[in-house]
């Protein structure tokens, strides 16, 4: 293939790209739609489905109707960084309600001992993950709202000077159009001065 025929392939690859993008970012954007989004692609990232939360946010977001990007993004709370210390809440709290005890494990191991626990682990989804869906949710629609407002404002401010240079514009026509039609009624008007003073002289003696 020629290098002209690989700029176009990538420029349709680019432009299918982006196109893909707007389609998922604007997929039920309001304020209120993006914050459960959020909330339960989080939810679906505290689950003991490790490797599978991206897979399970989207599956969950196209059964309840949520933006499925959204959603996948809030799934990314399952991360190398954030995933041991939600598991060691999740099985501690859910061990601590079923025996009343703690376990003697830190995050360091925590996921080492993963499928063990997978009952605690399970049990603990539902109140970890269900209070951080709530926290990380309401924020995403605090930001999606704010972002809303600011989005307003500009439209608001671009449609305002969009008005004020046409009423400049048909003000500068007006007064263009008021000029032409003075011009001529001005013009008319000398000459029936000039007629009225001719009408008025009196005839001069010719000798005979």
């Amino acid at each position: 293939m020629s290098v002209l025929g690989c700029r176009v392939v990538l420029r349709r690859a680019w432009a299918r790209i982006k196109s893909l993008w707007l389609a998922a970012k604007n997929e039920r954007a309001e304020p209120r739609e993006i914050g459960w989004a959020v909330a339960l692609g989080v939810f679906a990232g505290c689950t003991p489905a490790v490797g599978f939360h991206g897979g399970l946010a989207l599956l969950l977001a196209t059964i309840f109707k949520k933006n499925r990007l959204f959603c996948w993004i809030g799934s990314r709370i399952a991360n190398a960084i954030t995933l041991p210390f939600v598991v060691l809440a999740e099985v501690q709290l859910a061990h601590r309600l079923r025996t009343g005890t703690f376990l003697a494990l830190d995050r360091a191991h925590i996921l080492d001992h993963g499928t063990d626990l997978l009952l605690d682990w399970a049990l603990g989804t539902v109140p970890v993950g269900g209070a951080l869906a709530a926290v990380v949710g309401w924020g995403a629609y605090l930001w999606a709202r704010r972002r809303a407002a600011r989005r307003r404002a500009a439209d608001d401010a671009s449609a305002t000077e969009d008005r004020s240079a046409t009423g400049d514009a048909s003000s500068a026509d007006d007064a263009s159009a008021t000029d032409d039609v003075e011009a001529p009624d001005d013009a008319s008007a000398a000459d029936d001065v000039e007629t009225t003073a001719d009408a008025n002289e009196p005839p001069k003696n010719q000798d005979a």
